[in-house]
């Protein structure tokens, strides 16, 4: 397969995808293009002015907000079929945060103000822009949750289960993000993070693996212990 038509292929199995259609996508696609930038490049740094829309196709990337340049906290990770601050786009504003590979990332590049007129003149395309940033709202909310009201054990079997399929309720959690990354993202100290998985493992909610864990019960691991 080639580059194109691999790209092709990841375009089409996104949530974004399927909600806009072919139609509205072909319209974006016609004008985009993918990239694979290794482990460690910044896609966009905090503070630019948006110039493409940037669709995750295959890796993993983190959103990292700095105040200063040692005050630098991971904000969020998104994996293969999501899309990147989209508000920025829409709105022609800067970046609040950046973003950053923490795997090789294969990336979709879309010209924003091919994306702002687009959302503009389909129906479509405004529909799952909407879906997008409703599902983003809501995750951010829960994260804001999970640092003000839940604990260290809490936060970290959250973060795994939702890497589980809810509805097999049991699975391999890959874990392509770094250590330092993953407990940058939920809150705490490297060192917390490692004593809570083991904890978790003594408990039996866990497995580790060379390259993530295995949930056995997806609803077990998420209750307190």
């Amino acid at each position: 397969m080639t580059k194109a038509s691999r790209s092709a292929a990841l375009v089409e199995q996104s949530p974004f995808f399927q909600a806009a259609g072919s139609a509205a996508m072909a319209r974006l696609l016609e004008h985009s293009i993918s990239q694979i930038v290794p482990r460690g490049a910044v896609l966009f740094e905090q503070g630019d002015e948006p110039d493409f829309v940037h669709m995750i196709l295959e890796g993993s990337v983190g959103l990292q907000a700095s105040v200063s340049p040692s005050n630098k906290a991971m904000v969020e990770f998104f994996g293969p079929g999501e899309i990147l601050l989209v508000p920025a786009v829409v709105l022609q504003r800067p970046y609040l945060a950046s973003a950053v590979a923490l795997s090789e990332v294969r990336v979709l590049l879309i010209p924003a103000s091919a994306f702002r007129q687009g959302v503009a003149e389909s129906l479509e395309l405004s529909r799952a822009t909407n879906e997008l940033l409703a599902r983003h709202w809501r995750l951010m909310v829960g994260q804001v949750v999970d640092l003000k009201l839940r604990g260290a054990e809490e936060r970290v079997a959250g973060f795994l289960a939702r890497r589980v399929s809810e509805e097999v309720g049991a699975g391999m959690v890959n874990l392509p993000e770094s250590r330092s990354a993953i407990a940058s993202r939920l809150g705490m100290t490297p060192e917390t993070f490692s004593r809570v998985v083991s904890t978790l493992e003594k408990q039996g909610r866990i497995r580790r693996l060379e390259d993530g864990v295995a949930v056995a019960d997806r609803a077990a691991l998420t209750r307190s212990s």
